[in-house]
């Protein structure tokens, strides 16, 4: 939702932020962070079998750094003129995963069941 918090200010004359509204977005970043890192911790080494906390927990920061470079690598196709695009492709891009996510979380629920 955050990348979706840019598009009122994209394409305005200067291609500027406001440093108010960029202090905003980033707290909704860091919130969020702040909110799923600690939940993926946790799922990571409940999941695990007993032997393979910590590859869990690895592999748990592994998808974090594949997440970034993949930022990096769609930041290339920013574009100054077009940022209203970028930024409504990326939230959506993020929301609609969000929304397959909830789709499968009854599916992922079962497969969990003895998990607690």
């Amino acid at each position: 939702m955050a990348f979706l918090m840019f598009l009122p200010m994209a394409g305005e004359r200067g291609n500027t932020t406001p440093l108010l509204a960029l202090v905003g977005i980033l707290s909704v970043f860091g919130i969020a962070e702040l909110l799923l890192s600690p939940v993926g911790l946790s799922l990571s080494t409940k999941l695990a079998p007993k032997a393979f906390h910590t590859q869990m927990v690895v592999l748990n920061f592994l998808s974090i750094a594949l997440g970034t470079a993949t930022a990096g690598s769609l930041a290339s196709f920013y574009n100054v003129g077009d940022a209203g695009t970028y930024f409504a492709v990326v939230g959506g891009a993020a929301v609609a995963f969000g929304m397959l996510i909830a789709l499968a979380s009854p599916f992922i629920r079962r497969l969990r069941s003895d998990v607690h």
